[in-house]
């Protein structure tokens, strides 16, 4: 039942951690948050709401490391590879006031790519019904990222993307996202909270599925970002031909061995599609839970990425670097930026959680 429970904190609070220290304080990064726009809303009451979520989370994370001599993500602990990549922007089919941030120019950039399972039981069979995860690092963009803006990172220009195989997420608001954190800790648990709404129930069952091959599935945003006057969501599409079938009597991590297999003979490939929101008043960025209407709102081809060929990622050095690489959706230009009360508390989340994992790792 636990780990049920925990299944429902995946979707979008992915790579966060925690640190040995029970009594270590959560520092709050409220300060730190962009001006709100777009529609918006964002204050004293939205800020006390994140600072519990962040407790708890980082409560429930000492406790479920125990006495493990790693700290793993919270979500998505268990990867199948971080694998080298290429995304190409081609921006021609967008309209000019919306060519900002990552779509201004037309670019190939190189990256790392890293497909997981979503269920904090890192060993769980990739069998299972599970969430599904894509994390996207580019490197050498050409513009400072929103943590660089806010002087909590330096460094080399990054863009990351952590996405989903869902549309939309499970937890519309930070005051929903508040009550859900502590049913979690309450007598009946998040059965409690479920019992009352069936539509975070419903997304949750929706997005744990079976596959064959991480590189045969569609990831997604699920949750808004800018783009520039206006709002979007993004979403990589598989363009593989052919998918694959799950083996009759799969392997425990047959996910990391199928794309192992894949990537040795030939190139992963994904369509890059944003969705510009074309009806704001129906899709309210501060409602994460709505799934927006492709008719109303098309998506738009932006791009490709293409996941090389290659070997040798599944060795244990490359596994060990891909544990402990981040990945963080703030990682973006001010353009680009995620919008939306429950994206403010990934800002804080993120930040602090992986800076308390890295520091129990001592890394």
């Amino acid at each position: 039942m636990k780990s049920f429970i925990l299944i429902s904190l995946i979707s979008i609070t992915t790579l966060a951690c925690t640190a040995k220290q029970s009594d270590r304080k959560v520092a709050s990064v409220n300060a730190l948050q962009p001006a709100v726009e777009q529609g918006e809303v964002w204050g004293g009451n939205e800020a006390a709401m994140m600072d519990t979520v962040a407790r708890i989370f980082h409560d429930t994370l000492i406790e479920s490391t125990g006495d493990d001599k790693i700290m793993r993500r919270d979500a998505h602990p268990k990867h199948h590879g971080c694998v080298a990549s290429e995304l190409e922007i081609f921006n021609k089919n967008l309209p000019e006031q919306l060519r900002v941030g990552l779509f201004k120019e037309n670019h190939k950039y190189q990256g790392i790519v890293r497909f997981s399972n979503g269920d904090p039981n890192f060993r769980k069979a990739d069998s299972e019904k599970d969430v599904r995860g894509m994390a996207v690092k580019l490197f050498g963009v050409p513009y400072q990222n929103y943590l660089q803006d806010i002087g909590v990172e330096d460094g080399p220009n990054r863009h990351d993307f952590v996405f989903m195989n869902a549309d939309s997420f499970f937890i519309p608001n930070p005051k929903a996202y508040e009550k859900f954190m502590e049913a979690t800790q309450g007598r009946f648990g998040v059965l409690g909270y479920l019992a009352f709404h069936w539509g975070t129930l419903g997304k949750i069952l929706k997005s744990r599925v079976q596959i064959a091959n991480s590189l045969d599935i569609d990831y997604a945003s699920a949750t808004p970002y800018k783009l520039g006057p206006t709002t979007m969501k993004m979403k990589f599409v598989s363009c593989k031909k052919v998918k694959d079938a799950i083996p009759e009597r799969p392997n425990h991590d047959f996910l990391g061995e199928s794309l192992e297999s894949t990537l040795r003979d030939q190139e992963g490939c994904f369509d890059f599609y944003v969705q510009p929101n074309k009806d704001p008043k129906k899709n309210n960025i501060e409602d994460a839970m709505i799934s927006w209407s492709e008719e109303k709102s098309p998506m738009i081809h932006v791009g490709q990425m293409k996941v090389k060929q290659q070997t040798g990622f599944r060795s244990s050095q490359r596994m060990s670097a891909c544990e402990n690489m981040t990945f963080n959706p703030w990682r973006a230009p001010l353009e680009n930026r995620p919008v939306g009360g429950v994206n403010r508390i990934r800002l804080e989340v993120y930040l602090n959680q992986s800076k308390l994992r890295h520091e129990y790792n001592g890394l």
